[in-house]
């Protein structure tokens, strides 16, 4: 297919897409768009939340998207001291119920003496297919669909199980510069299957037939096809539950305040001796890496202040803390019972599979593909930063020079 100026894109971005299982016999078609299309590995962030970044072509800390940010709230109304008075249980049981009405809500499972000293920066999938309108600028920061025209760019998002069917049908076809899709499915199939090694591979070959008729359709309509794969998933094989260590060590909310996700967690000490006591327990843990949030520049988040935490810790591939800021009995038993491929956490709530974790783990290995041969790749190894320019350079669109990235595709000839 000859490329011309002004190409239209369809970028589908499907999290959880491991490298490591793109091969002749589980994917033999996106194997094939390997061996045959410029394709690069890049390094990513240690971070569950990349999408912003990916669009944005700006780390966390420019954008402000990273989890949570600590605000101490001193409020101390009659109202706040009645929640806060009644169990966790209750109230976060009530929060759970809220979060299922109000896509705006989140965190419903951290209790609210907790939550309310956080400012919330996510942009999760639940509130992206939502409100689309509002990735066009994060942050301050003009994403991609910006940059290429609010009337030239569309965003979907889908966890279907049959994306063939459920997903196919309503793509390349709206006229767009630029079409990303979020294809989420695959990334929540091995969270809680991975243990299962037929079904994961079953669930990979599902995904690479949608790619075969995807491209097959791009190319019908002159549109070129990017690939875009933020990390794989690492089986889970041990668990650490922070709070039960929190409380044996005699600390409490006054000394400090944390956020745990599932394969990290940050602190914020509120005394030297809360300082002292977490930093040896978690220098002991050899499963893992502990970072001051100055440190976090090695890592292409370069923090000025502990605003998102002073101290982070990272767990190895395969280890996981449980219970974290996510789970919920309620939200198990909900989800359990209504979504066939979340049916694991009614025999065992912990995941089977998880990322996040440092990138230089090959869990964490990313890759973009261009499934167009009109194009060479500039280099086999990139960064997260280079996605963005990336997009904008095939849709003949010069990258901003703000950016710290490049494109990493050039047309031939």
């Amino acid at each position: 297919m000859k490329m011309v100026k002004d190409t239209p894109l369809l970028v589908c971005y499907i999290s959880g897409m491991d490298v490591r299982r793109l091969t002749a016999t589980i994917t033999p078609y996106i194997a094939n768009l390997l061996d045959s299309c410029p394709h690069s590995y890049f390094t990513n962030l240690p971070s569950n939340e990349l999408f912003p970044t990916l669009v944005t072509g700006v780390n966390p800390a420019v954008h402000g998207v990273w989890g949570v940010q600590y605000a101490r709230n001193d409020t101390n109304s009659i109202v706040c001291r009645i929640v806060d008075a009644l169990p966790d249980a209750l109230t976060t049981s009530f929060q759970c119920f809220r979060h299922y009405i109000d896509s705006s809500f989140d965190l419903a499972a951290v209790p609210p003496r907790r939550r309310r000293h956080f400012k919330l920066t996510r942009t999760k999938y639940r509130r992206r297919s939502k409100k689309p309108e509002a990735l066009f600028n994060i942050g301050g920061i003009p994403t991609v669909m910006e940059l290429a025209g609010r009337d030239r760019a569309h965003y979907s998002f889908s966890s279907s199980l049959n994306p063939v069917k459920k997903v196919l049908p309503g793509l390349c076809a709206n006229g767009s510069l630029i079409e990303i899709l979020e294809l989420y499915s695959l990334d929540r199939h091995q969270q809680w299957n991975l243990d299962r090694q037929r079904e994961t591979e079953n669930f990979y070959a599902v995904i690479d037939d949608f790619i075969r008729k995807l491209h097959k359709k791009c190319r019908q309509k002159n549109i070129a096809l990017m690939l875009v794969s933020d990390h794989g998933h690492e089986p889970i094989r041990s668990s650490i539950d922070i709070c039960a260590k929190l409380q044996e060590m005699g600390l409490t909310d006054n000394d400090i305040s944390y956020f745990i996700e599932v394969s990290s967690a940050r602190f914020w000490p509120h005394t030297d001796r809360a300082r002292n006591k977490v930093t040896e327990w978690l220098s002991s843990i050899n499963a893992g890496k502990l970072l001051r949030y100055d440190e976090m520049s090695a890592y292409n988040v370069p923090l000025t202040d502990d605003r998102y935490g002073e101290l982070f810790f990272y767990l190895d591939p395969g280890y996981i803390f449980f219970p974290h800021d996510f789970h919920h009995p309620l939200a198990r038993l909900f989800l359990g019972l209504t979504d066939s491929m979340q049916r694991s956490r009614l025999r065992d709530p912990r995941h089977k599979g998880n990322h996040g974790h440092l990138p230089h783990f090959e869990a964490e290995r990313s890759l973009m593909l261009l499934a167009d041969a009109g194009f060479e790749v500039e280099s086999s190894q990139s960064e997260i930063f280079d996605v963005a320019p990336s997009m904008l350079s095939i849709i003949g669109i010069d990258p901003p020079a703000s950016l710290p990235g490049r494109s990493i595709f050039r047309r031939r000839g």
